[in-house]
């Protein structure tokens, strides 16, 4: 916080770096502009008068004249003052306020410049005298001075320097584009080569697990190979067959394991692979086995009146 530590310019001690350091108040009288004057610290003059009384300068910018010594503390004299920021020889200001205004006044003469008023005619005669300025001054003319000449405090500023496009800078800036371009493409290419082989190897360690264990049929192993079948693989000629023999002996039920989830080939997929079978003239051996895994859960009755409802047809 900086209500903890030295308010006096370049100076920021605490009482966390140094525990035996005493500090003192801002006053709320008239000191406190004195104060602010002699501490340099131009940032101090916007702080509200309540804030500033808790804000502190340590023992070490005071005069050794200002202190009262008790047994215990050392306390400050009501009219103590700190030493003046800019002054090199840092003198006892313990005599109090006046003694401070005759110094700073004495210093204010002597150190304004003469003003001289002369005419461009050679005949006439040139006349100095010194300003009215100088010839007197004020206690707030000499506050005025004092804030004129304390140190301005260092701000970071942030430079508005424009930077100009050079033929060779934007040659740079598009190599360096680029370049960016060309690492960002390489990039994603690792990244898929790597999925692809940890799928690779996924299928694998799959594939030998499934071929390690013994299943009690074929159509049981093709619905286990069916639920881990991805898009680039093909169906096998085992899960044809099984997905056929489902959707013949009932296409409620086909649909309905679909519905729940489960992976078998659409109904357009099954209708696509019936329609590949070519018919020729005569007895197709394909078109039997069709319709003998068709009718192989129907009844005797059924199978009788199908068969002469498609010879009458094909007659």
């Amino acid at each position: 916080m900086s209500g903890n530590k030295c308010q006096y310019l370049n100076c920021g001690k605490s009482k966390k770096m140094f525990p035996n350091l005493k500090m003192y108040r801002f006053p709320k009288d008239d000191r406190k502009e004195i104060w602010i004057i002699h501490s340099g610290n131009t940032s101090l003059f916007s702080v509200d008068p309540d804030k500033l009384h808790n804000r502190y300068i340590c023992q070490e910018h005071f005069p050794p004249e200002s202190f009262v010594h008790n047994f215990t503390q050392n306390c400050l004299i009501d009219t103590a003052i700190p030493y003046n920021y800019q002054s090199k020889t840092q003198s006892s200001t313990s005599s109090g306020i006046n003694q401070n205004y005759e110094s700073q006044h004495e210093y204010n003469i002597m150190s304004t410049k003469t003003k001289t008023y002369t005419c461009s005619k050679p005949d006439m005669v040139e006349l100095v005298f010194p300003s009215p300025s100088s010839t007197f001054s004020t206690p707030q003319k000499i506050k005025i001075t004092n804030i004129i000449d304390m140190p301005s405090p260092n701000l970071k500023r942030k430079s508005d320097l424009i930077e100009i496009d050079t033929p060779r800078k934007i040659k740079l800036k598009q190599k360096l584009k680029l370049k960016n371009k060309l690492i960002h493409n390489k990039i994603t290419q690792i990244s898929k080569l790597k999925k692809r082989v940890n799928t690779f190897k996924t299928h694998n360690n799959v594939k030998n697990s499934i071929n390690m264990h013994n299943f009690p049929s074929i159509n049981s192993k093709a619905m286990v190979t069916m639920q881990l079948k991805d898009r680039s693989r093909p169906w096998s000629l085992n899960e044809k067959n099984l997905a056929l023999n489902l959707y013949y002996k009932s296409p409620t039920a086909y649909k309905f394991l679909r519905s729940q989830k489960v992976n078998l080939p659409g109904p357009s997929t099954i209708r696509h692979w019936i329609g590949q079978s070519k018919f020729l003239p005569g007895f197709s051996k394909l078109f039997f086995s069709h319709i003998q895994k068709k009718f192989e859960s129907s009844d005797y009755k059924e199978k009788a009146c199908t068969v002469c409802f498609d010879e009458m047809y094909i007659k």
